[in-house]
């Protein structure tokens, strides 16, 4: 059967799905090329090194941010994008880390203009925009990071409830009386999703600038 002729685009496509499978340790330019059937020189025609195809990658994961509708206005219009950030992060979480990384591309700085100009059609102070455009960006992409963090680091453990049960017995409750309550809430599992309360809170407070 005849290869499919190699370009960037098809390098950073093979890309993105070795990293959906394995996560970004378990890509590398030769596992690229292999799943494309070619040699690892060949990919150097096209990718400049393993750096520019994470890069590039980061920027093709933002191309699939899903646009609102246009009849959402004001927070709404700023909600939407957010969750739609989020939801694009949650499908690829290896790509999170690479937003902090690398400077945007064509693609993210089109996602960065549409988040601004949605809180710009608020009527916030150029302040406020600048304020509220990190102040949601960041929660997105710091969220995502720790719930991946977490999800890593309890893949590891054998029994994640009794390691949280000895983290609650491990503190003094005269001392950490609030700590112990916060921990014991996510150990009985009835804080739900915190991601989208915490996003209106910010956007509550936006209101107020």
């Amino acid at each position: 059967m005849k290869r499919k002729p190699l370009d960037r685009a098809t390098i950073v496509g093979a890309g993105i799905v070795l990293a959906d499978e394995q996560g970004l340790a378990g890509l590398t330019m030769r596992n690229v090329a292999g799943q494309l059937g070619f040699e690892v020189m060949s990919l150097y025609n096209h990718i400049a090194n393993k750096n520019d195809l994470l890069a590039a990658m980061a920027d093709q994961v933002a191309a699939g941010i899903e646009t609102p509708p246009p009849d959402l206005v004001s927070l709404e219009r700023v909600k939407a994008i957010a969750l739609a950030l989020r939801a694009t992060l949650v499908r690829h979480p290896w790509a999170a880390n690479l937003w902090l990384q690398h400077l945007p591309g064509p693609s993210r700085t089109a996602y960065m203009e549409a988040l601004l100009q949605a809180l710009d059609g608020c009527g916030l102070s150029p302040d406020a925009t600048h304020l509220g455009f990190h102040a949601v960006d960041n929660h997105v992409i710091g969220y995502t990071l720790q719930e991946q963090g977490l999800t890593d680091g309890l893949a590891s453990v054998d029994d994640p409830e009794a390691l949280t049960r000895d983290f609650i017995a491990s503190m003094d409750p005269e001392i950490f009386p609030a700590t112990i309550a916060h921990v014991q809430q996510h150990l009985n599992g009835d804080n739900g999703d915190s991601f989208e309360a915490v996003l209106d809170i910010i956007l509550d407070g936006l209101t107020g600038l």
